[in-house]
């Protein structure tokens, strides 16, 4: 890939997307890598889709 091309590749992440950070007790990434396999999504995948489904769940709620 041409540099150029990698810079406005890192600008467009930059610009549309943010990164969250959390910290959880030793082996809960693998389950989480393991869950999401299981449903052939990748880890940050399947954290939206459990924080989507989590959210609609609560909102029913109220």
């Amino acid at each position: 890939m041409q540099e150029s091309r990698k810079r406005a590749n890192v600008k467009w992440v930059k610009e549309n997307y943010e990164q969250i950070s959390f910290r959880a007790p030793k082996g809960t990434r693998d389950m989480i890598k393991q869950w999401a396999e299981e449903c052939g999504l990748s880890m940050a995948a399947y954290i939206q889709q459990a924080c989507k489904e989590k959210s609609e769940k609560v909102s029913r709620k109220s």
